[in-house]
């Protein structure tokens, strides 16, 4: 036991690590936040209604390109 111990720490000891140079970072305090936009400005740049009316429009969109393929599918 005390063997394996002295074994480890020689280990530790005679082990090089590589110097890890550390990244500078931003003050926090000295930087300013981004601005928030209110809802009525985002609604606009985003072009979408309301995530209920765009979810039932994405569903109704792969209903129909599902139909369209089961009906190919059909003709063949």
């Amino acid at each position: 036991m005390k063997i394996t111990l002295a074994l480890c720490l020689a280990l530790c000891a005679c082990t090089a690590f590589p110097k890890v140079e550390v990244a500078e970072r931003a003050n926090p305090v000295a930087t300013q936040p981004p601005q928030l936009l209110p809802l009525d400005q985002l609604l606009a740049i985003n072009a979408q209604t309301s995530g209920a009316e765009t979810a039932g429009q994405t569903a109704a969109a792969r209903a129909a390109a599902l139909r369209a393929r089961a009906a190919a599918l059909r003709n063949r």
